[in-house]
């Protein structure tokens, strides 16, 4: 009875809390940072063990979600969506390669940084063909550009109206 008390106070907490293994990052700080309508404000700065541990606890109000980022140096690490009650496990790297699990809301935006990622590079790439071809060339790497932007916005379109209560339609919009 005792465990059961215990197990749905901690549930009903208003905190939520972080725990993260950060690949080349032991003996380091990483920076807490949460969304301030568009700006990061910065919550506190964590040490990481030499095992390239960390573990950090907010508070969050109740039906409030946070946009909450981790930061080694100036790089993005890892990205969450944070609600009361959640306790994250996230594993990542030093170059903002991550994976979380424990709250479905960070995993879906990692899954929607992730994609935008991938599109990017992809279009980058294409583009960086640009230099140098001939007209012919270009037209058709003008066309793979285009493909390639429509497929992703469709995809985004498809994703905002799969997702329309979730906040992490936010950053794809």
């Amino acid at each position: 009875m005792l465990a059961a008390a215990v197990s749905v106070a901690a549930a009903c907490s208003d905190k939520a809390r972080i725990d993260a293994d950060i690949n080349q990052a032991a003996s380091s700080e990483v920076v807490v940072k949460k969304l301030n309508v568009n700006k990061f404000e910065v919550l506190d700065t964590v040490a990481v063990d030499a095992s390239g541990k960390m573990s950090y606890a907010m508070e969050i109000e109740a039906g409030q979600p946070e946009f909450v980022y981790l930061f080694h140096g100036d790089k993005k690490i890892a990205s969450l969506l944070l609600s009361e009650g959640e306790k994250v496990h996230v594993s990542a790297d030093t170059l903002g390669n991550y994976t979380v699990t424990g709250s479905e809301e960070s995993a879906r935006l990692a899954e929607v940084e992730k994609e935008f990622a991938a599109v990017s590079a992809k279009l980058d790439a294409l583009t960086s063909q640009l230099e140098g071809a001939s007209a012919e060339a270009a037209a058709k790497i003008n066309a793979a550009v285009t493909q390639e932007y429509v497929a992703y916005y469709r995809s985004r379109v498809r994703y905002v109206m799969e997702n329309s209560k979730s906040l992490t339609v936010v950053p794809v919009f």
